[in-house]
């Protein structure tokens, strides 16, 4: 079996930002980069799945939860789940619950605001554990 470091593994994953918050998501994108990371992102949910059509390398969804138009952050997750049960999705909300994060399938939640250690600790612990 082969076993990375924390920094070799995050090498190897593609992460997809879904955060309709212009600044907010700049700022998680440039964590995730600084941490290793490969980091694609999307505005909103029909963006997000529309991006995973054409991006078979993602492997982590790190979603908001309240976006604009008809599918919020926990509908994408459900739909990711059926459409892509191999990628693992994480969460991110100052409103919803882990438990209505993970009935809509998230492996991960994080609650706003956080901090950016917190939030390269989360994604390395999905890479780590799943």
């Amino acid at each position: 079996m082969l076993y990375l470091s924390m920094d070799e593994a995050a090498v190897q994953r593609t992460i997809l930002v879904v955060e309709d918050e212009v600044l907010i998501r700049m700022s998680t994108v440039a964590m995730l980069e600084d941490a290793g990371f490969c980091v694609l992102e999307a505005q909103n949910s029909p963006e997000a799945l529309q991006m995973l059509s054409r991006h078979a390398e993602v492997s982590i969804l790190l979603t908001d939860v309240c976006m604009p138009g008809g599918m919020d952050g926990l509908a994408l997750v459900a739909q990711v789940s059926v459409d892509h049960p191999a990628i693992r999705a994480i969460v991110v909300s100052g409103t919803t619950s882990a438990s209505q994060a993970n009935e809509a399938g998230a492996a991960g939640y994080l609650s706003k605001p956080y901090m950016a250690h917190t939030l390269v600790r989360v994604v390395h612990d999905m890479v780590r554990y799943h």
